[in-house]
């Protein structure tokens, strides 16, 4: 059984990540400091320990097959706040971690959850090959990680840019496009767009999983250090909206479209990367289906509207302290 480490185990992605391969009978151990709470119970193959990844020792590094780094102040205001915590943690600490692992023989891979944020804006269609044009913190400094991993090659890694994530979580976000939309739908009836011409690329939570799985599963030599853009389809935000309420049916919907532009990011993805990863899915049938079931979680969130579901918040007040 092989022993998979996520840093980062308890955020949005993490919590749905440590059930998805424990069910695919992998031992986990998670390492995260909790800002948003503990959401994996620690059982048979799941251990999750409460701590800052860059404080443990090298020799707590030698039992794990594959390391799985979700760690990233990845919400553009939240990184914003304070750019030096940012960058230690975004980029310093990552650092300090790869020169603790880079001489163990027991680390088949690391894999890298970065953005495809690092596209900035580009009139094109995007694929891996695209010239990167980050305009926030955020993204540099995905993209200065990048670089730095791509110099070293002394363990194996694979690159995932994932779109804009949306879908439900134990550590559930409203600060995301898709999830804001279907609560603001839900609970107020009244939708809220920004702009709404720049283009998107989006991620169902679970189709990252999923990626995560095969790139597990496969144990050739196919996503050596590779980058992969990761996601389910592209539109633009006003469209967006437009196509969440015709997916869930939902009438008496106020739409208010701003079109005052706080946002310069805008990027189309080629999505050649995932079709050839997915070969027999049906992405529009995916999509409306994984919009549905995110919008009936959504339904039944009995706080749809608590301040730690909003990433902004959290930082704030850990920053204070």
């Amino acid at each position: 059984m092989h022993k998979i480490l996520i840093l980062g185990s308890e955020g949005y992605l993490g919590s749905v990540l440590v059930p998805y391969l424990r069910k695919l009978n992998y031992k986990i151990t998670g390492v995260d400091k909790c800002f948003f709470g503990k959401h994996n119970k620690n059982s048979n193959n799941i251990n999750i320990v409460k701590s800052d990844y860059a404080k443990l020792s090298k020799n707590f590094y030698k039992e794990f097959d594959y390391i799985i780094d979700l760690v990233n102040i990845s919400n553009d205001p939240a990184s914003e706040i304070d750019k030096n915590f940012t960058i230690k943690t975004n980029f310093k600490n990552k650092i300090k971690l790869y020169n603790k692992i880079k001489e163990l023989k027991n680390i088949k891979k690391y894999i890298y959850m970065s953005s495809c944020s690092v596209y900035g804006n580009n009139t094109k269609i995007i694929n891996e090959k695209s010239t990167p044009r980050p305009i926030s913190l955020y993204s540099k400094l995905c993209l200065e990680f990048e670089k730095y991993l791509n110099k070293q090659k002394k363990i194996d890694f694979t690159i995932l840019r994932l779109g804009t994530l949306y879908g439900w979580s134990p550590r559930m976000r409203y600060d995301i496009a898709i999830n804001k939309i279907i609560r603001d739908m839900l609970f107020i009836r009244r939708i809220e767009i920004l702009g709404g011409e720049q283009l998107r690329f989006f991620c169902y939570n679970m189709l990252a999983c999923e990626t995560i799985g095969k790139i597990l599963a496969i144990q050739d030599r196919k996503f050596e250090n590779k980058i992969l853009n990761i996601g389910v389809f592209n539109t633009n935000i006003i469209n967006l909206a437009k196509k969440i309420l015709k997916i869930t049916k939902v009438k008496n919907t106020t739409l208010v479209h701003e079109k005052h532009n706080i946002d310069n990011r805008s990027y189309e993805v080629s999505m050649n990367t995932v079709k050839k990863l997915f070969k027999n899915l049906s992405f529009k049938k995916y999509v409306d289906n994984s919009i549905l079931k995110t919008f009936k979680k959504i339904k039944n969130d009995k706080e749809p509207f608590k301040k730690n579901k909003v990433t902004l918040n959290i930082y704030k007040k850990l920053l204070k302290k």
